[in-house]
């Protein structure tokens, strides 16, 4: 194990709010002169450290070397020394270097400058290629480093619940976990279901409609109503309340919250009174409010009989439209 006799490396974590803390712990680390020191094992010893128990260290390197793909002890909790434990990807491991740059000669910016490329350089290549369901963490360096020529900073992938990660990023990608910090990941195919979920609507529906028109198409013929008024929306419901001897204006509340219920009990009235004029009982309005293309089909069949004169005699009033109405023909 080998510690620096520097000032620590203040580390940033981004994507996730309460991490936030771990940066003013580290400040106050660094005033004591103390830190959490690492183990051989690669673990930090910190509370709340990723598990390392098992890795697999296969070099130790100057911080200012690590390059993108190699995976370290390092987690939001870890304290930075001049050295760092390069541990098998494939063995647990606190975090996956993503992504490095160097700062450019000049005067030493300020904590907010330092932040802000940070936040921008380490972001954008977090963002092009790192499974979203992780979050980032990346170490600026500090006055004293910059003096003597250490401008590095790397970027590292961590998983967002100070969790050790069992593989590469690549592999990670490919295995994503579902989450709830990775709701996001699961928008485009939640796109696809929900537009593949409207168009089946909207066909059954299309279909529903094409098929009870065609059915009540036939009634309005048998009956003596012209059938294209069975194509129509809203005719076709205002014709049908009108064979029943109801007003074909139930059908407006078809257009208001919660008056589609009141609607459909006038329809249902006329269709049983319709079912009268074919003599058929109660239960042809059963089948009607279930099934209704069945139910105009069978009375529109060859071999039924419209009497519509059966309506007067079980004392309702006769059809507003088609044979047997007061004002023969009907016209809308």
């Amino acid at each position: 194990m080998t510690t620096r006799s520097g000032p620590l490396r203040p580390a940033l974590v981004a994507r996730r709010a309460v991490l936030g803390g771990m940066i003013g712990v580290l400040a106050l680390l660094a005033l004591s002169g103390c830190a959490w020191p690492q183990s051989s094992a690669g673990s930090s010893g910190a509370p709340g450290a990723p598990d390392l128990h098992g890795s697999l260290v296969v070099d130790t390197e100057p911080f200012s070397q690590l390059t993108p793909g190699q995976c370290t002890d390092i987690s939001a909790n870890t304290v930075v020394y001049d050295t760092v434990d390069i541990l098998d990807c494939g063995s647990p491991h606190g975090s996956e270097v993503y992504n490095t740059f160097t700062f450019p000669a000049g005067d030493y910016p300020s904590t907010a400058q330092l932040n802000s490329v940070g936040e921008s350089r380490c972001g954008a290549a977090f963002d092009s290629g790192v499974p979203s369901w992780l979050t980032y963490i990346w170490f600026n360096p500090t006055e004293e480093e910059w003096a003597v020529g250490d401008r590095f900073v790397a970027c590292l992938a961590i998983d967002a619940n100070d969790r050790a990660l069992s593989a590469p990023l690549a592999t990670l990608a490919s295995q994503r976990p579902f989450s709830r910090f990775d709701l996001g990941a699961l928008a485009p195919a939640l796109g696809v279901v929900l537009t593949a979920t409207a168009g089946i609507v909207f066909v059954s529906f299309l279909a529903g409609y094409l098929l009870l028109a065609a059915s009540l198409a036939t009634l309005f013929r048998k009956t003596g109503i012209p059938s294209w008024k069975a194509w129509v929306p809203f005719l076709q419901t205002w014709t049908l309340l009108r064979l029943g001897g109801q007003s074909g204006n139930w059908v407006w509340l078809g257009l208001v919250p919660g008056g589609n219920v009141v609607s459909s009990v006038f329809v249902y009235i006329g269709m049983y009174r319709i079912g009268i004029a074919f003599r058929k009982d109660s239960g042809m309005l059963v089948l009607g409010m279930f099934l209704p293309f069945v139910w105009a089909i069978i009375l529109g069949g060859r071999d039924e009989q419209y009497a519509p004169e059966l309506l007067a005699m079980h004392g309702y009033p006769p059809p507003l439209e088609g044979y047997g109405s007061a004002s023969r023909p009907a016209q809308f």
